[in-house]
C-alpha cells in the first residue's frame, strides 16, 4: 500500500512479509499491539472500497502472540469493513476461551457447527471422490454414515483409509469397490492414523515417528537425521509417507507437513516415554547439527531437550528463543518461553540471565508489579556483581511506569553495591529521567548533574548510546532556559546518533530539536520531518509524540482542522495500542484545540475525559487549564474567569514546575497588568525567564509593556510596542486578535494608539471565529463615535484586509467598479446609485484606503 497513513506501519508487518525485510529499520517498533495495528490497517488499505474478508483456520493451534493479534482485530474492527472469520475446535483451548468472551462482550459471533447431515457426509464424500453422490459406492456410504458421527475430518480420513487399505481403487476415471472394507470402523481418528502409518515400512514408520517430534511442518533432512536415513532412502520413505496421504509436500524442496495435525500428535501418543526421551535427544542433536540461517530453531530445540530430560540443555535453548521473541515484538510468547525456561533451569547465570530478561519483558507487557514481584526475587538470590544490574533494571521499570520516587530508590541502592563504572553510567541517566519527570521544584537542577555525569561517563566508556540519552536529558533541561543551549545539546546527539547508527536515539532527538523550533516561532518544519522519520522507520509510539506536538504548533497557528484530526487519530490509535499517557495527552490537545475555537460543549465533554483519565494529576493540566480554557473564556468576553484560569495554572506551575516550556504566562502577565495586579516589574521578571523564549508568551510580553507605556504617558513607545507586537504575532492569528481587542480597550481608556482601526481588525476576524468578542469589539467602536461594520449579505467577499479597513460592502462594490476604470455615472447605473452617492463612497474609499487620488485608488483596486 501507497496510503502514506500506513508507512509506519510497514515495518513492523516486515516479521510477517518476507520481501519486506530488507528494508525494515533498526529503530522500528517491534511491540506486539503495533503489529496488531498495522495487520487491521493493512486490511483496511486492502480492502477498500468494499471492505475485506480475512479467514483464519484451526485457531486451536496457534500460539499466544497470534491470539492477541487476532483479540485486537476482533475489538478494533468491530466498526470497520473488515470480516474476521476463524475455526477452532469445540474442545478446551485458549482460543476457545478468547471467542466466547468476544461474544461475551459483543464483540463477536460465535457459530457451534452441527454435525454434518446424511446429505452432507453423501455429499463430502462424492467431493473427496471427485464423483456425484450417486457414483460412490453404497458400502462405502454406508460405513461412513454408520462410524463418522457427521466429522468431516473423519469422513475424509476413513476415505482416505480405505483407498490406503486397497478397499477402493480407481477404475476407469471411477472408484470402485476392489476389496472388503475393513471390518471394525476405528473407534477414533487417532486410531485410524496409528493404524495407516503401522502399515508402512519400518524407516518410513520410524521416520514419521521422529518427524512428528519436529511439529506439523518439519525438515525432511531433519527428520531422516534423526533416525540415520538419507539419500535414496530418505526420498522412498517420502514417497510412501505421501501415497499413504499421512504427509504433503510444501512446495519447499526439504520442508514436508502432516495432512493433519491430528496426525503428528498421534504418532507422538504411540511413543513409550523412555522411546520418546531418547528419540528427542536424537532430534534435537540433528536440529542444532543443521539449523537454518538466521534462527529460529532454538524453540524446537529446547522442547526437544526438555522431553529428552536435559534441563539446562533446553533452558539455555529456550532461553535464546524466548529472548528472540521479546525483541521481535511478540513479548507475550516471549514471556512464556521464558518463564519456561527459567522453571527449567538450575542456579547459576544461566538462571539469573533470564530472569533479568523476564523483568525487561514484563515491563514491555505492562505487568509492573510481575516485574517487581521477580526483581526483588533475583535481588535476594543476586551472585556477587550483579545486584546492581538487577536494581538498575527495576528503576527502569519504573520509569516505564511513572513511579518516579521508587525508581529513585532503586537506583541509590544500586549505587550502595559499587557498580562498574558501564553500570553506574547507566544508573545516572535512569536517575536524570527519573528526577526530570518527578515534579518538583528542584528537579532541574539536580538533572542536570546527573546527565552530566551520565555524559562524561559515557564518553570515558565508549557508550554512544548512553550519551545519546544523556545529551537528550540535559536539551530538556537547557530548553527551559535557553533554546539555543538546547540545540546545540540536540545536534550533539545526533551527530553522535548518525555516528554510530543509532535509529531510535536520532529520530527522539530530531523530535525535540523540531520541538524548539515549534516553541520559538510555530515552526513546524523540523517537526514535519522528524515525523516522516518515525514513520518511515515505523518507530509508531513516537511518531504519535510527534504529531501530538505538531498539533499544539497547529493550534497556534489556527490551524484547527488539521490539528483536531491529527489529535483524534492519535487518540484512536492510543486507545488501540494501550498507550495510556499518550492518549491523556491527546484528549488535553483536544481540550485545548476545542477552547481556542469557542466550543464550550465540546471542551465541557473533552474535559470529562480529561479528568477521568487522571489528567489533573499531570504535567498538562496547568496547559489544559491556562493555554486552553483561559483562552476560552476570553472567547466569550469572561475575562474574571480566563483571570483566575490562568492564576490556578500558574499556581500549579509554581508548586510543580513543568517538564516542559509552558504557555500560560504571555497570556497571564498580560490581563495581570490589565488587571492592575503586575506592572513592570511582572514584565521585567518575564523577560529574564526561560518562557519568554516561546513566540506565543513573547508577543504577550511585548503588548503588556505597551499596555504600561501607554498608562504612564508615553503613547510613542506604546505604538511602537503594538507594532513590534504585530511582527511577533504574525503566526499566531488568535493571540493577535485576542491582544488588539484587550489593548484597543485599554487604548480607549488612556486615549492612546489607534484603538478604532485595531477594533476594526479584531472584529473582522472575530465576526468569524468568536462572536461576543465581535460583539464586544462593535461596542467599543460606537463608543468612540465611529462606525461599526455592518455585517450585510455579501460581506463574507469583501477580503480580510479590507474588512479590517472597515470598508462595507457597499463600498466594495463601488471599489471594484472603480478598479474596472469607471466612472461615477456608470457605476451609478449599475449599482442603481446617484453619481453624488457614488462619489461619497469614493471618498471613503480613499480616506480608509490610504490612496492620495481616484488614479491610486484604481490601481490598489486592480491590484486586489
Amino acid at each position: 500500500p501507497d496510503d502514506p497513513g500506513f508507512l509506519p506501519y510497514r515495518p513492523a508487518l516486515s516479521r510477517l512479509v518476507p520481501e519486506w525485510r530488507s528494508g525494515r529499520p533498526d529503530g522500528a517498533d517491534d511491540s506486539l499491539v503495533v503489529l496488531a495495528e498495522a495487520a487491521l490497517r493493512l486490511l483496511l488499505e486492502l480492502g477498500r472500497p468494499g471492505g475485506c474478508l480475512l479467514v483464519l483456520e484451526d485457531l486451536h493451534e496457534a500460539d499466544a502472540d497470534t491470539l492477541a493479534v487476532l483479540d485486537y482485530l476482533i475489538d478494533n474492527g468491530a466498526h470497520e469493513p473488515v470480516l474476521v472469520v476463524g475455526t477452532v475446535r469445540a474442545s478446551p483451548s485458549a482460543a476457545l476461551t478468547l471467542a466466547r468472551a468476544a461474544a461475551r462482550r459483543r464483540s463477536a459471533s460465535v457459530l457451534q457447527l452441527g454435525r454434518l447431515t446424511e446429505d452432507d457426509v453423501r455429499q463430502l464424500a462424492a467431493d473427496c471422490l471427485e464423483m456425484t453422490p450417486d457414483q460412490v459406492p453404497g458400502p462405502v456410504l454406508e460405513r461412513l454414515l454408520a462410524t463418522t458421527d457427521g466429522v468431516p475430518l473423519y469422513v475424509e480420513e476413513l476415505l482416505a483409509g480405505m483407498v490406503t487399505d486397497g478397499a477402493l481403487a480407481g477404475a476407469a476415471g471411477a472408484w470402485v469397490l476392489a476389496g472388503p472394507l475393513p471390518a471394525q470402523p476405528p473407534p477414533t481418528l487417532a486410531a485410524t492414523i496409528a493404524a495407516r502409518a503401522d502399515r508402512l515400512a519400518p524407516a518410513t514408520r520410524d521416520l514419521l515417528r521422529a518427524a512428528a517430534l519436529l511439529g506439523a511442518q518439519f525438515s525432511a533432512v531433519t527428520a531422516g537425521t534423526t533416525i540415520g536415513v538419507e539419500g535414496a532412502a530418505l526420498v522412498s520413505c517420502l514417497r510412501e509417507a505421501i501415497d499413504a496421504q499421512l504427509i504433503v509436500a510444501t512446495g519447499d524442496p526439504v520442508q514436508y507437513a502432516f495432512r493433519h495435525v491430528l496426525t503428528a500428535e498421534s504418532l507422538r501418543a504411540q511413543l513409550l516415554p523412555m522411546e520418546r526421551a531418547e528419540l528427542s535427544r536424537r532430534a534435537a542433536s540433528a536440529v542444532e547439527a543443521g539449523p537454518p540461517a538466521g534462527g529460529g530453531w532454538e524453540l524446537l530445540a529446547g522442547e526437544l531437550w526438555l522431553a529428552a530430560g536435559e534441563h539446562q540443555l533446553a533452558a539455555q535453548r529456550l532461553a535464546v528463543a524466548g529472548r528472540r521473541a521479546a525483541t521481535q515484538g511478540a513479548v507475550i510468547t516471549g514471556i512464556t518461553i521464558l518463564e519456561r525456561a527459567l522453571g527449567t533451569a538450575d542456579p547459576g547465570e544461566l538462571r539469573a540471565d533470564l530472569a533479568e530478561s523476564l523483568i525487561d519483558a514484563y515491563a514491555i507487557a505492562g505487568r509492573i508489579e510481575d516485574a517487581y514481584a521477580l526483581g526483588e526475587r533475583c535481588q535476594a538470590d543476586a551472585a556477587p556483581g550483579r545486584g546492581a544490574a538487577i536494581r538498575l533494571q527495576l528503576a527502569r521499570v519504573a520509569h516505564a511506569a511513572g513511579h518516579w520516587q521508587r525508581g529513585l530508590d532503586d537506583v541509590a541502592e544500586a549505587r550502595e553495591l559499587d557498580p562498574d563504572p558501564a553500570i553506574s553510567a547507566q544508573l545516572d541517566v535512569v536517575a536524570a529521567r527519573l528526577t526530570f519527570g518527578n515534579p518538583t521544584v528542584e528537579r532541574q537542577a539536580a538533572t542536570q548533574v546527573l546527565a552530566l555525569r551520565a555524559l562524561a561517563a559515557a564518553e570515558a566508556n565508549g557508550q554512544p548510546d548512553v550519551a545519546c540519552g544523556a545529551l537528550e536529558v540535559l536539551g530538556r533541561c537547557a530548553r527551559l532556559r535557553d533554546l539555543a543551549e538546547a540545540d546545540g545539546l540536540y545536534e550533539r546527539g545526533l551527530a553522535i546518533a548518525d555516528a554510530n547508527n543509532l535509529v531510535s536515539q536520532r529520530i527522539t532527538l530530531l523530535y525535540q530539536r523540531g520541538a524548539n523550533d515549534g516553541i520559538r516561532r510555530a515552526d513546524p518544519g523540523r517537526l514535519t520531518l522528524a515525523l516522516t522519520v518515525a514513520q518511515h522507520a515505523g518507530a509508531v509510539v513516537t511518531a504519535l509524540n510527534v504529531e501530538l506536538e505538531l498539533a499544539v504548533v497547529q493550534v497556534c497557528r489556527g490551524e484547527y482542522a488539521a490539528a483536531a484530526a491529527a489529535t483524534r487519530r492519535c487518540e484512536d490509535t492510543a486507545v488501540r495500542l494501550r498507550l495510556t499517557h499518550t492518549r491523556l495527552i491527546a484528549v488535553g490537545v483536544l481540550v485545548i484545540a476545542a477552547a481556542h475555537q469557542g466550543q464550550p460543549s465540546d471542551v465541557t465533554e473533552l474535559l470529562t475525559r480529561f479528568r477521568d483519565l487522571g489528567g489533573e494529576h499531570d504535567d498538562i493540566s496547568s496547559a489544559v487549564h491556562g493555554f486552553g480554557m483561559a483562552i476560552g473564556y476570553l472567547l466569550r468576553e469572561d475575562i474574571t474567569r480566563a483571570t483566575a484560569s490562568l492564576a490556578a495554572a500558574a499556581a500549579l506551575e509554581a508548586r510543580r514546575p513543568a517538564s516542559y516550556v509552558s504557555y500560560i504566562h504571555g497570556p497571564h502577565l498580560l490581563l495581570s497588568v490589565l488587571g492592575g495586579s503586575a506592572g513592570e516589574a511582572g514584565c521585567a521578571a518575564m523577560a529574564r525567564s526561560g518562557h519568554v523564549q516561546a513566540g506565543w508568551n513573547h508577543q504577550f510580553l511585548v503588548l503588556a509593556e505597551a499596555i504600561l507605556a501607554g498608562r504612564s504617558g508615553r503613547p510613542g513607545d506604546a505604538s511602537q510596542g503594538v507594532a513590534h507586537f504585530f511582527e511577533l504575532s504574525a503566526p499566531y492569528p488568535l493571540a493577535r486578535h485576542l491582544g488588539l481587542r484587550l489593548v484597543a480597550a485599554d487604548a480607549v481608556e488612556h486615549q492612546w494608539g489607534d484603538p478604532g482601526r485595531w477594533l476594526r481588525t479584531a472584529e473582522a476576524y472575530f465576526h468569524e471565529h468568536g462572536p461576543d468578542v465581535a460583539r464586544a469589539c462593535r461596542k467599543l467602536l460606537r463608543q468612540l463615535g465611529l462606525p461599526a461594520p455592518q455585517h450585510r449579505q455579501g460581506s463574507d467577499a469583501i477580503p480580510g484586509g479590507l474588512r479590517e479597513l472597515g470598508v462595507s460592502v457597499r463600498e466594495y462594490e463601488v471599489l471594484r467598479l472603480v478598479g474596472d476604470q469607471l466612472g461615477n455615472v456608470e457605476i451609478g447605473r449599475r449599482l442603481f446609485l446617484s453619481p453624488r452617492t457614488v462619489e461619497k463612497h469614493v471618498a471613503s474609499l480613499l480616506a480608509k484606503t490610504g490612496q492620495g487620488d481616484r488614479a491610486a485608488l484604481t490601481g490598489f483596486a486592480r491590484a486586489l
